[in-house]
């Protein structure tokens, strides 16, 4: 089931501003042949004519042509299907059909269990996502890379289409991925990836004004000639206290089979852990900035759930009716 209740603050954060405009579909269908007739009659006389003969001869030639243009229509249209398809992956299409006709929670929590087994994060991923009640006109998401949480805005549930719900759910369960590879890559240790994600926070917090507390102690100790010792004293002790979240956090995660570091998942866990670093967030206001745009891990996840619903609007192009 879908988990409703308060959600963790994500630092990783998606929003969409696409209204719920019922999307355009394509749909292939065969030409209409019956317009073609034989108005040809038997009778009982069976001294038949030549015109008689004729015209039968002329009617079977005619009945043959209109097969033979059909089946060339529906084998077109077959080749048709086929080519819009041909790059889903066979076991996405699966998981396509499952959820199609399914509407609401039932299509959220589906697709969301469909999407984890895709990605291959069964024992990773989180078991719900968490909805967030509060307002706004965009719906937000957001994955908590030191809780391990997948949390949307309210107005998830209700203003996007399936398709836009199913880019959404890729993209976190996107930065899921990359965080979960982390920890999960030989020679990363959690006070690495701890200490990695603190200094994002830092320079998070550095650009921060609304962030008062911080602002005060910052400016403080840059009056005062300490700002490199408070710095430094702050990522210290950042990185302690996400250490002890993390390790209670992913404590599934970190009992799962470990990534070897020279693949290419691991190679790509490690420049995810730079990344990770250099981790800007949203700007003030929610206004994403080129820093945050660029980082290969936002990119990374954008260009997942974009390529998930573009996947997905394609299969419904064609599958798009419900099975009776």
């Amino acid at each position: 089931m879908l988990k409703i209740g308060p959600a963790a603050i994500g630092v990783y954060k998606y929003q969409s501003s696409k209204n719920s405009k019922p999307s355009t579909k394509i749909a292939f269908t065969a030409a209409n042949n019956n317009n073609v007739s034989n108005n040809g009659s038997t009778t009982a006389n069976t001294r038949a004519t030549g015109a008689a003969l004729a015209a039968a001869a002329v009617a079977a030639l005619v009945g043959v042509g209109v097969l033979a243009i059909t089946k060339g229509k529906n084998s077109k249209e077959v080749m048709q299907k086929t080519d819009i398809l041909a790059d889903i992956p066979s076991d996405l299409q699966k998981s396509f059909m499952e959820i199609k006709d399914l509407e609401d929670m039932d299509f959220i929590n589906k697709a969301y269990d469909e999407l984890v087994g895709y990605m291959g994060l069964k024992g990773a991923a989180p078991d719900n996502i968490i909805i967030k009640n509060i307002g706004g006109a965009y719906v937000t998401g957001g994955y908590n890379p030191n809780k391990n949480v997948i949390s949307f805005s309210e107005n998830f549930l209700t203003a996007l289409q399936k398709e836009d719900r199913l880019n959404m759910m890729a993209h976190e369960l996107q930065h899921c991925k990359q965080h979960t590879n982390m920890l999960r890559t030989e020679g990363i240790t959690v006070e690495m990836y701890a200490k990695s994600m603190a200094k994002s926070m830092i320079e998070k917090a550095n650009n921060n004004i609304t962030n008062f507390q911080y602002q005060f102690a910052y400016n403080m100790a840059q009056s005062e000639g300490r700002l490199p010792e408070f710095l430094t004293s702050t990522e210290k002790r950042w990185t302690e206290e996400l250490y002890t979240q993390i390790n209670e956090n992913f404590k599934k995660v970190l009992e799962l089979p470990k990534i070897k570091a020279d693949s290419p998942e691991g190679i790509k866990a490690y420049e995810d852990l730079k990344a990770c670093s250099d981790y800007v967030g949203l700007g003030l206001m929610g206004i994403p900035s080129d820093a945050y745009k660029n980082n290969p891990l936002e990119a990374e996840a954008y260009a997942f759930g974009d390529k998930i619903e573009e996947m997905y609007k394609r299969f419904i192009s064609v599958h798009g009716k419900k099975q009776n």
